[in-house]
């Protein structure tokens, strides 16, 4: 025992495996549904795996075949199964579609690539190629991240969604961090043993950070959102208030009007503003900001596809209070500015604004 001693890399990775074990046991006991769970459970199991094996690899790596090709696997593991838990933190409590796994085969190409690429190269050109075609796949799973923007503004929106938006914030960034290290450790490959020590550092970090956010944000909302759907059926007076706000929404077109809010519905409908978004999320499937905004959206498509009016003129038409947040929201529910969309309308002769 007097020989036993550790460096602080490993105490680091130890420390990892620990704070990595906490969060499991703590989603084990918190989710209510191992199906909600079971991503965020495979991810930290893989985290935890990466911080022992850069816990072994003084000691038990040469007595591990291919030890350093399982490291390398369960370190860029991390961005494909981030994307997953990102896409189900986006739809809670649901699992991402089977689809959307398929970025978890981005990994084996790139070990296959590598194969390829190295040839009859030795080990310390297999492990550099290892480390290149690994940055691709975690770019190329990150960059899948792009097709949710939308969802992604939606979620920053709504009030009770904006923790989980900066949750994916946290994700992203994080992960882009990682890439960013294992870049350099090609271009600084004299200093690999640093470079293990600060990934270390930040997968720490991270563990910790992402660990906190959790903590707050994800059991709870999984519970909330299975006990919604453990709600029995609306009841009368759901229905019928429900009734109400779709003709103050598709006859009085009350959200053309600039001022029109959450608070503005409650008063014409005399109930609370909880109630209403209860209602409205349970019969639209949408929050009231969604709900007010996409309607407004809608009537500046026709209206910029049929008439020559200026965009500010159609944002202030359409209930919007300025262009400014007229011009983001177009942007955010279809992609195109309102310009764009009115520029590539069949048969368009509309002038430019």
């Amino acid at each position: 025992m007097e020989n036993l001693r550790f460096s602080v890399p490993e105490i680091l990775s130890l420390l990892g495996v620990a704070q990595c074990s906490y969060l499991l046991v703590y989603m084990l006991f918190r989710s209510g549904s191992v199906k909600s769970i079971f991503l965020p459970v495979a991810y930290f199991l893989v985290m935890a795996g990466a911080f022992a094996f850069d816990f072994g690899r003084g000691s038990v790596a040469p007595l591990i075949p291919g030890f350093m090709i399982w490291e390398w696997a369960l370190w860029f593991m991390g961005p494909p199964l981030s994307v997953l838990l990102i896409l189900q933190i986006l739809q809670l409590p649901n699992m991402p579609p089977l689809r959307h796994f398929a970025v978890l085969l981005l990994l084996p190409v790139a070990f296959m690539l590598s194969h390829v690429l190295t040839g009859e190269g030795d080990a310390t050109e297999f492990s550099a190629w290892l480390v290149v075609t690994g940055l691709v796949a975690g770019l190329l799973s990150m960059a899948s991240i792009w097709a949710q923007r939308k969802r992604l503004s939606s979620l920053k929106q709504e009030k009770a969604g904006r923790d989980r938006y900066w949750l994916i914030m946290t994700l992203v960034f994080m992960n882009l961090c990682f890439l960013g290290l294992m870049l350099l450790s090609l271009t600084f490959g004299e200093v690999a043993e640093q470079m293990v020590l600060v990934r270390t550092l930040l997968g720490l970090g991270f563990v910790y950070v992402s660990g906190t956010s959790l903590f707050r944000i994800y059991p709870q909302a999984v519970l909330l959102i299975q006990r919604g759907e453990k709600r029995a059926d609306p009841t009368p007076l759901d229905t019928e208030l429900a009734v109400k706000i779709k003709e103050l929404i598709d006859i009085q077109k009350i959200y053309q009007e600039p001022t029109c809010s959450r608070a503005t519905l409650a008063r014409e409908l005399n109930v609370p503003e909880g109630t209403l978004s209860r209602v409205i999320n349970a019969q639209f499937g949408k929050s009231v900001p969604q709900l007010l905004n996409e309607r407004r959206v809608e009537d500046a498509k026709r209206l910029l596809a049929e008439t020559e009016a200026a965009v500010k003129v159609i944002a202030e038409e359409v209930g919007f209070s300025s262009l400014a947040s007229f011009n983001r929201v177009f942007k955010d529910m279809t992609g195109e500015s309102p310009s764009g969309f009115r520029a590539i309308q069949p048969n368009n002769n509309t002038k430019n604004n």
